[in-house]
């Protein structure tokens, strides 16, 4: 009787650990310990982020030429997304086949007064997918500003 237990609760215990993991997200943002450098009187956090498109469609979402830093923000008042200026700016449309990713580096401003090994932070990346019938010129910026699609990272800590 007790064998048979045994191995009910190993049963239930594979299932439900198989059930848990097997479960993926659509799409995964994923984050890694980036470094530290100093430029022209600030401290900056380079971070690797990277978008897996995790679905059986090609992910089809809009980005810019330029600011695309934009899309992206951060959980901590220690430290800001780093932007850049452009002088030719506009909404481009990129794409992601399924099970592909592609890793960018956000520089992150850090507060000069926070200890770089006490950050502890993650990264949102706003998603505005891009139906088959839209084009570069159908953008909405104001659906932008809402950031109301944001994906979260994993946690990081220095």
């Amino acid at each position: 009787m007790t064998r048979i237990i045994l191995t009910i609760a190993v049963l239930l215990f594979n299932c439900l650990t198989f059930s848990q993991t097997a479960k993926k997200e659509n799409y995964a943002l994923i984050i890694i310990k980036g470094k530290v450098i100093n430029e022209n009187k600030q401290r900056f956090l380079i971070t690797p982020t990277t978008l897996t498109n995790n679905t059986k469609e090609t992910l089809k979402y809009y980005s810019m030429s330029c600011s695309w830093q934009d899309f992206y923000s951060v959980d901590s008042k220690e430290l800001q997304v780093d932007g850049q200026d452009c002088d030719k700016n506009i909404p481009i449309i990129l794409t992601l086949a399924p099970g592909e990713s592609k890793t960018v580096e956000i520089r992150l401003l850090m507060n000069r007064t926070i200890d770089a090994s006490e950050i502890k932070f993650k990264i949102g990346f706003n998603l505005m997918k891009v139906s088959n019938t839209q084009k570069e010129f159908d953008f909405d910026f104001n659906e932008q500003q809402k950031k109301k699609n944001i994906i979260w990272s994993n946690i990081i800590s220095r």
